[in-house]
């Protein structure tokens, strides 16, 4: 890694493996911004980490105990407001910028209208707000952007990494792959990648696009204490299917298997996200250039993830059923699916640790967490529908506040809340 890099985002699921991770095994500055607000909306839905999660202070404080290192740099800054991420960006003008500065739970985007509405303007103002500032203060770095492979949908035939060729008529054309997404979420998501696209189209902005699967696991390498934890959410809205299948294997004795359970997505742990993307800093696209990466490790369904997790149980002396329930999701159930991915084995790319393993050790956080997910128990089964055209949930409030970039100060005070469960924090509010 050469030069700044800052981390939007740096508070998520996968932003604090990573700062952790890029502030362990290098030397450059990494400055970490993020407003808490994936936190809030959590609780809004009354759920939480099933993993206590301390506040940024603490980790911060507990990374320099560990690494004896000091080049972790916390920024109270919210994406959504230009003129905040103009000041990070001005200040310390990055060689690199990872994006990860957005909602990204589809069932959150599917709740009713106003989550529907969050979702698509916080997602799209804070990308924008990043690829206006970047082009004005380090118009020769890199914008690494999260994607997602949910924007392609399940097209029926494989997936590329890039442009196709489009023939029409015996006149052919290069055009990025079709998207077909499925929640206002990944729609979201969609208007990210031609934003960048075009961004690249007309000022140059060198850009890498990563399309990721469904990641899953609690640990990588450098989280080696439980100050040092990631996020781990399990309920219906903000779990991913591997993490909630664990969940229900030991709350619930039984797998819930939405509709036929033959839809296929494209998985890897957070151990090979965060390989990587830590990749993907260490190796841009020639300058100028925008790139399309898939990032996945394997492509399986939801039935054979449900029948190894059975497995994996077992040896924890735990039996466990299946349960097909009515998919709340409007989506293909049996369908063909293959993904190519060039890009990051070329790079060197190599699995760190197998499916098989990575569940075992869900199995032991989830395990040493039971009490907790305990008091969460009734947020497992699915509370949101697709085809839901409510104005304003009866089950879930988005406060109006949430509608609006908070202030540093503000998110100051929230960096500093010594309370390591996110529901006894004291929500953020718009002065």
């Amino acid at each position: 890694m050469s030069g700044t890099t800052v981390i939007f985002g740096a508070d998520g699921y996968i932003g604090w493996p990573l700062a952790l991770h890029l502030g362990t095994t290098c030397d450059e500055k990494v400055v970490l911004v993020d407003n808490f607000i994936t936190r809030q909306l959590v609780s809004s839905v009354r759920s939480d980490s099933l993993v206590p999660i301390r506040s940024m202070k603490q980790r911060l404080e507990v990374y320099r105990r560990f690494t004896g290192k000091d080049i972790l740099i916390f920024e109270a800054a919210d994406a959504r407001d230009p003129d905040q991420v103009d000041s990070v960006i001005r200040r310390y003008l990055p060689s690199t910028v990872v994006h990860l500065a957005q909602q990204r739970s589809a069932p959150f985007s599917m709740i009713d209208q106003d989550h529907a509405l969050y979702t698509q303007l916080a997602n799209t103002s804070t990308n924008l707000n990043i690829i206006y500032s970047m082009i004005r203060h380090v118009p020769r770095s890199h914008l690494l952007k999260m994607g997602s492979m949910g924007e392609y949908g399940t097209p029926g035939v494989e997936i590329k990494e890039g442009e196709v060729e489009l023939n029409v008529k015996g006149r052919k054309s290069r055009v990025m792959f079709p998207r077909s997404p499925g929640s206002w979420y990944h729609i979201s998501k969609v208007f990210d990648t031609y934003n960048v696209l075009f961004a690249n189209k007309i000022f140059s902005l060198t850009s890498t696009d990563v399309m990721q699967g469904v990641v899953y696991g609690s640990r990588t390498e450098e989280i080696v204490d439980d100050a040092l934890a990631t996020r781990f959410d399990f309920d219906s809205i903000w779990g991913t299917v591997i993490n909630k299948y664990v969940i229900q294997a030991v709350l619930l004795n039984k797998l819930l298997i939405y509709g036929k359970g033959r839809q296929k997505r494209g998985f890897l742990s957070l151990y090979d996200s965060i390989n990587c993307l830590s990749l993907l800093v260490d190796n841009p696209p020639d300058s100028g250039r925008y790139r399309v990466v898939n990032q996945l490790d394997e492509v399986v369904d939801t039935v054979t993830l449900a029948d190894l997790v059975r497995k994996i149980a077992l040896e924890f002396g735990i039996s466990v059923d299946m349960e097909q329930v009515p998919n709340p999701r409007v989506e293909a159930e049996d369908h063909y699916y293959e993904v190519e991915s060039r890009i990051l084995p070329s790079l060197g790319f190599r699995r760190r640790k197998s499916m098989e393993q990575v569940i075992r050790e869900i199995f032991e956080t989830v395990i040493a967490h039971r009490a907790r997910a305990e008091s969460m128990k009734e947020l497992i089964y699915p509370t949101v529908s697709w085809r839901s055209s409510a104005r304003v949930s009866q089950e879930f409030h988005l406060p109006s506040s949430f509608m609006f970039p908070f202030t540093p100060r503000q998110i100051l005070d929230y960096y500093a809340a010594p309370e390591v469960d996110s529901k006894t924090k004291p929500e953020l509010r718009v002065d």
